[in-house]
C-alpha cells in the first residue's frame, strides 16, 4: 500500500522547501515554506497570514506574541486545502522573510 503521508488528497505531492498556501478549517489562509512533514502536520518556517486589503493581499505575522522566526506545526486536521502559492505572493513571502527581492523577466514583451 502506498504511503500518502506527504500527499494531500492523494493527488498533490507536498514537497519540503517549497512555499504553499494553507487554507485552514477556520478560514485563515497561511503562506509558508514547508520544512518538514510528519504524521500529525506540516512544519512551516516563518508562517505569514494572507489578509485582503483595499490595496490587495498583504502578508502579516501569523503569530503575534511568539517568535515569528520560530518554526510552527500546522496540524493536518486543521487544513481544509493546500495549494501552490501564486508566484507574486511567493515572491512577496520570500522578500518579507529573507529580504531577498525576486527578479523575474517581464511577462509583457515591449516592441
Amino acid at each position: 500500500m502506498q504511503n500518502y503521508a506527504n500527499t494531500f488528497k492523494d493527488n498533490m505531492q507536498v514537497e519540503k522547501n517549497q512555499v504553499y498556501t494553507f487554507k485552514l478549517t477556520n478560514a485563515d489562509e497561511i503562506v509558508g515554506r514547508v520544512i518538514d512533514i510528519n504524521d500529525n502536520g506540516y512544519v512551516i518556517s516563518q508562517p505569514l497570514s494572507a489578509v485582503p486589503t483595499e490595496k490587495g493581499i498583504q502578508l502579516i505575522y501569523t503569530i503575534f506574541t511568539g517568535d515569528p522566526k520560530q518554526d510552527v506545526t500546522i496540524n493536518k486536521t486543521a487544513v481544509a486545502m493546500i495549494c501552490h502559492t501564486r508566484e507574486e505572493v511567493s515572491d512577496h513571502y520570500l522578500e518579507a522573510t529573507t529580504g531577498i527581492k525576486a527578479v523575474r523577466k517581464p511577462s509583457i514583451i515591449m516592441g
